[in-house]
């Protein structure tokens, strides 16, 4: 069982490189609803989009007995299509209180910089700093601080240098400790004639001299950009040769979708299979498989499936991670990474069975009639809810808040601390309800619908 499990952990490592006709996802919906079985827990996201189609919530649930508890919620925060600030916060007997925060730079629509903090008690810590610079638009340096004894300290740093045509030529990583240069590393690349990669050269310094210690080769299908194997080796100093590590063999069908790929480690003399990854799809090249084996009584035995199944528009509103005969009760449910398509991304999600739900763009922004006032209505996405309310603080810089109910009664009332958009009435009863919102300018309103 033991070497079960560390053969599902390894999902998460290799099941992330999906074929391509899985990433394209279409544009006209976004995804607003994860159901995500973990073991014996039941976990409920729901995301909130601005009127540009960006993430700015998502709310973590749990099921207990039928009732969903609020767990953590994460909020993003924009300027133009930049993110400047992303909060994580966690639900407690008090309220969401903040946990973690980072603040982004920007120059030339570039980052340049992220500050990271910690929360305890409502009291923010400085807890780490990257600094980014450009050359020519080209990311040069990329530098990590801790923050120790009231100073930002140097922790890590990358250097990268570019060719000609605008590849990678290099990259140096250097770690300190308080401060003090600890080690060197450098990777180098070569190219094709045709601008494919082919070699990385991985060396350490040691006594100020570069050291070989790993290079890793890259082949193609001839006349493509298809990787047909990836071989890793490692430096023997006492020999001064190169030594095989692990390849890394793809097969793919006649419409270049992956079908296979292999992993095998070196062993003395020979290469031994360690890991082996099948695809299998429908008419439409959409995949609906895919399947880890190990070499067990010297043959592939397939032990756990990520199956992708009630399509719609070519995309899986359910994936499940199954058993096959040598992983345990052929067809039931196991703990693993499922690696899927969210929205455009690639994302992992530790789950046994995970359900998506959509809704088109063009519907994530419903702005419902204001009641009679004389003030200005705000708009506040989604609206109708079963609780949670957005506010674009883009557009509007919120000073305070306050829903009452409609006999005038405060059911709720926040001074903005800091940048937030979000409006929490899950503990109150469904109905109508008045939202007044302050900025520096302005006061407007808005009628919210709990249902």
């Amino acid at each position: 069982m033991k070497y079960l499990y560390a053969t599902l952990f390894l999902i998460v490592l290799r099941m992330v490189f999906l074929p391509d006709v899985m990433v394209s996802a279409t544009e006209n919906q976004l995804i607003t609803e994860l159901k995500v079985v973990d073991n014996d827990t039941t976990f409920r996201y729901l995301y909130v989009y601005d009127d540009s189609g960006n993430k700015v919530v998502e709310t973590k649930y749990y099921q207990k007995d039928s009732t969903w508890i609020r767990k953590s919620l994460n909020e993003w925060i924009y300027n133009g299509k930049n993110c400047v600030t992303q909060n994580e916060r966690t639900w407690s007997a008090d309220g969401w209180l903040m946990k973690y925060t980072i603040d982004y730079g920007y120059e030339n629509n570039q980052m340049n910089s992220e500050t990271h903090k910690i929360y305890n008690n409502g009291t923010a810590t400085l807890l780490k700093s990257i600094i980014y610079q450009y050359i020519s638009g080209k990311l040069a340096t990329k530098k990590e601080f801790a923050w120790q004894s009231n100073l930002w300290v140097l922790s890590d740093e990358m250097d990268f240098t570019y060719l000609n045509n605008g590849k990678t030529d290099s990259i140096t990583t250097s770690t300190f400790q308080s401060g003090q240069l600890t080690g060197r590393l450098l990777s180098t690349f070569s190219y094709s004639p045709d601008g494919t990669l082919v070699s990385e050269l991985l060396q350490v310094n040691v006594n100020n001299n570069w050291v070989n210690t790993g290079l890793t080769n890259w082949f193609y299908k001839p006349n493509t950009l298809l990787i047909t194997s990836i071989r890793n080796k490692k430096w023997i100093p006492d020999t001064s040769t190169w030594e095989n590590t692990q390849l890394l063999d793809y097969q793919y069908n006649d419409h270049s979708d992956l079908i296979c790929e292999t992993y095998q480690r070196w062993k003395t003399m020979f290469w031994e299979n360690d890991l082996r990854y099948d695809y299998e799809y429908d008419n439409n090249n959409v995949l609906l498989k895919k399947t880890v084996s190990k070499p067990i009584y010297q043959d592939w035995r397939s032990l756990v499936s990520i199956v992708y199944s009630d399509f719609s528009m070519n995309k899986a509103n359910t994936v499940e991670s199954k058993y096959e005969f040598w992983g345990g009760a052929t067809g039931a449910l196991t703990t693993s990474f499922i690696p899927f398509v969210f929205n455009t991304d690639m994302t992992i999600q530790r789950g046994s069975r995970i359900h998506i739900s959509y809704v088109p763009v063009s519907d994530i922004s419903v702005i419902t009639p204001v009641i009679t006032s004389s003030l200005k209505y705000i708009p506040v996405y989604p609206n109708p809810s079963d609780g949670i309310y957005y506010i674009d603080t883009q557009k509007y810089a919120i000073q305070s808040w306050v829903v009452t109910d409609l006999k005038g009664q405060v059911v709720k009332k926040q001074v903005q601390s800091f940048a937030s958009g979000v409006i929490d009435l899950t503990d109150f009863p469904k109905g109508i309800y008045v939202l007044q919102v302050k900025t520096a300018e302005e006061q407007l309103i808005q009628k919210l619908i709990k249902e």
